[in-house]
């Protein structure tokens, strides 16, 4: 927390000497141009923990090397994009070749891989889910705090996970990016001092898919605990891309239409957003430990957490059209 805290304004003030701003458009939750990039001190951490890490006793070596270079490779490319505006299409192609090499490598590894139909089509299906975890990481986080309070629970919650199950170095490296995403909101709360940038969204969204890889496939961690506490990230990106797709509007583009920037839309201010956020991912984290102990089935939890994220998204809609229709 202390050593991201300090990196965080050192970045800061390399963001503002490089003119490394975030300039404030039509679909801009901010009005002020703000430095970005700050993600990179979270990334630092995560890396320093991960080399201590892979000196630990019965340290899941080639698993832990897959998952720190998988993250520095995001990383890096989010890093040019904060600085250089990428073109879409050329982001995707590198993230889609990254999330192959890392799941080719990871899966061979954990369980031994062969290039059989089933064996192919998890491998396809690992690729999507670290491509579009990296990417709706970097959709949700559009207004302050958010990404860094969803990194404070989601590290918390996995590394307690992976510490009962006996795989500390894992352990290790989940409550350090918990702890860097704790200093780094010092500076990002709202209003925001500086921005986590792509280096940041991309590399955090990345490193939780493959945590969930390693936890469900090598450490035999239910799924649907991961999609339990992942879920209001993935509930709200994945409906608002499905309705922005039936629609037919460009997807791939920044927009304002996130739940979460809705209910800022709606007269929400950042702060009451990301705390609203940080409270149901406690509560989704609770549930999911439940699942994980066995003290609940399943399928109660589940339908416990369509419940809480239908009722949250109704509200959040019926607030926003009777604010849009005044």
């Amino acid at each position: 927390m202390l050593l991201s805290w300090f990196l965080t304004a050192s970045v800061s003030k390399y963001a503002r000497a490089k003119n490394l701003l975030d300039i404030p458009n039509v679909r801009s939750s901010h009005t002020v141009p703000t430095p970005r990039g700050g993600g990179l001190a979270i990334v630092i951490v995560l890396m320093l923990a991960g080399m201590v890490s892979l000196f630990l006793p019965q340290a899941p070596i080639q698993s832990l090397l897959c998952l720190l270079l998988a993250t520095v490779a995001f990383a890096v490319l989010g890093w040019q994009d904060d600085k250089h505006d990428l073109p879409a299409s050329s982001r995707f192609l590198i993230q889609l070749l990254i999330a192959a090499f890392s799941s080719t490598w990871l899966l061979s590894e954990i369980d031994g891989l062969s290039l059989t139909t089933g064996a192919i089509a998890i491998l396809l299906l690992c690729v999507l889910w670290i491509v579009w975890m990296a990417n709706l990481y970097n959709f949700m986080d559009g207004i302050d705090g958010i990404s860094a309070v969803e990194t404070i629970i989601l590290g918390t919650a996995t590394s307690y996970w992976f510490a009962i199950s006996g795989v500390i170095s894992i352990a290790i490296i989940c409550i350090a990016v918990a702890g860097a995403a704790l200093g780094f909101l010092r500076w990002n709360w709202s209003p925001a001092k500086i921005f986590m940038g792509d280096v940041g969204s991309l590399a955090l969204g990345a490193f939780f898919a493959i945590i969930a890889v390693i936890g469900i496939a090598g450490v035999g961690l239910p799924l649907a605990a991961f999609l339990i506490l992942y879920a209001v990230y993935l509930a709200d990106s994945g409906i608002t891309l499905l309705h922005r797709m039936i629609k037919r509007e460009k997807w791939w583009q920044a927009h304002r239409s996130h739940f979460y920037q809705r209910a800022v839309q709606s007269g929400f201010s950042h702060a009451q957003v990301s705390l609203a956020v940080m409270m149901m991912n406690i509560i989704l984290a609770l549930l999911a430990s439940l699942l994980i102990f066995d003290a609940i089935d399943t399928y109660t939890a589940l339908i416990v957490t369509m419940a809480i994220l239908t009722i949250t998204m109704f509200l959040i809609n019926s607030r926003f059209n009777r604010c849009k229709s005044k």
